[in-house]
């Protein structure tokens, strides 16, 4: 019970930074499930594609609460969101297919995969500065929408972050949109992509003695339950927040989680 209590916080948390900041989550929850898999006694073999399938199921319960309080909000955008998050689905069920073979992607390189990323992302919030935004809503050509899907989704197969720290970057900083439809945007194809991964790594038996699913439900279900009510509070909160704290706490964290991942390796 104690650790249902303790998943459910965790997932609380995880979700909060998703609504906040439109990133899923996964940040949090590749950390939650990396400590309960090894718990659990998982197979070495079977750790990195177990962390990455768990976090993106806990990460499509933050993406899609997440999306319906933007929608109440009117703030959703579902061309935009189905364009990418189908190019990010499809990305990331093959590049999910192609880790689960063989044992090349081991928990070393899982690790420097993900210790290389926060690093991006710190860097990037410590750099970026406050830009005046148009409130007009540009809509971009399929295209780089699609492009952004295919490597968001990529960096979710790899990482099991999501693909949200890599969506808004170039929703912003490269496609011109304001960061609040940016954030849209990416909760919605967080939600796409994490739906589709999900099935699909529900129904992949691993090649484990007992055929089992990638996803640990009992792990899962309560950090997916913290994220379902969390995530709408970060969108709150991301309407009324000083963007400036927003940026200093999060870096303070991401410093902090990759600190503890350098000593892991």
């Amino acid at each position: 019970m104690v650790d249902i209590i303790i998943l459910v916080l965790l997932g609380g948390l995880g979700g909060l930074l998703a609504g906040l900041l439109g990133i899923g989550g996964g940040i949090i929850y590749v950390l939650i499930f990396d400590y309960y898999l090894h718990k659990l006694g998982v197979p070495n073999e079977l750790i990195v594609p177990s962390i990455i399938a768990n976090s993106m199921f806990a990460i499509l319960f933050a993406g899609v609460s997440g999306s319906y309080k933007q929608w109440k909000n009117k703030n959703f955008f579902p061309k935009e969101m189905l364009t990418t998050g189908i190019a990010a689905s499809i990305s990331s069920i093959a590049f999910s297919y192609i880790i689960s073979q063989g044992h090349w992607y081991t928990k070393e390189k899982f690790t420097f995969v993900f210790i290389i990323l926060l690093l991006l992302i710190a860097i990037r919030l410590f750099t970026q500065r406050k830009k005046v935004e148009s409130t007009e809503h540009p809509v971009p050509n399929p295209l780089p929408l699609s492009i952004t899907g295919l490597i968001s989704g990529t960096i979710a197969a790899f990482s099991g972050i999501g693909g949200g720290v890599i969506i808004v970057p170039i929703l912003t900083d490269f496609l011109k949109l304001p960061i609040k439809k940016a954030t849209s945007i990416s909760l919605g194809v967080i939600s796409i992509m994490a739906l589709s991964t999900s099935l699909y790594n529900s129904f992949f038996s691993a090649a484990n003695a007992s055929g089992h699913s990638l996803i640990v439900f009992s792990l899962a279900l309560p950090v997916a339950i913290g994220s379902l009510i969390a995530s709408p509070i970060g969108v709150s909160i991301s309407n009324k927040l000083n963007p400036k704290h927003i940026r200093l706490i999060l870096i303070v964290f991401l410093l902090v989680v990759i600190s503890k991942m350098i000593i892991s390796l």
